[in-house]
């Protein structure tokens, strides 16, 4: 089973590291209970002025696992998810979204995962 995190981006150049290697960790904990889980980071970069699509492409380049989509300007948060989602579908078994500053809280190393997180086989 193929699922997509689907990250919407808007001048996220300062945090995508951070976000991506907590993903990652993450991801990797996931893989090792449910061998049968791949995992892809979709970042949709909603028009950012900053560097944050240079480091999409550069963070692509490193980890397999990331991918990037980049919308030709602006158009808000809401279109930037459901551009992430409509690539999901048509990749992806199954998808979720996470703000690009990971504000959401994710386990760290040597943390389980949060008790209302539940994985389906």
């Amino acid at each position: 089973m193929n699922y997509a995190i689907v990250v919407p981006c808007y001048n996220e150049e300062a945090v995508l590291a951070e976000t991506t290697s907590r993903l990652l960790e993450v991801m990797q904990r996931v893989a090792e209970k449910h061998a049968d889980l791949q995992g892809r980071i979709v970042y949709v970069d909603d028009g950012s002025r900053d560097g944050t699509w240079p480091l999409i492409g550069s963070l692509s380049k490193q980890h397999p696992q990331v991918m990037g989509l980049k919308l030709a300007h602006n158009a808000g948060h809401q279109h930037a998810l459901w551009a992430g989602l409509e690539w999901a579908a048509a990749h992806a078994d199954a998808a979720i979204s996470i703000d690009a500053d990971a504000a959401t809280v994710l386990p760290t190393r040597g943390s389980s995962a949060p008790r209302h997180w539940h994985f389906i086989s």
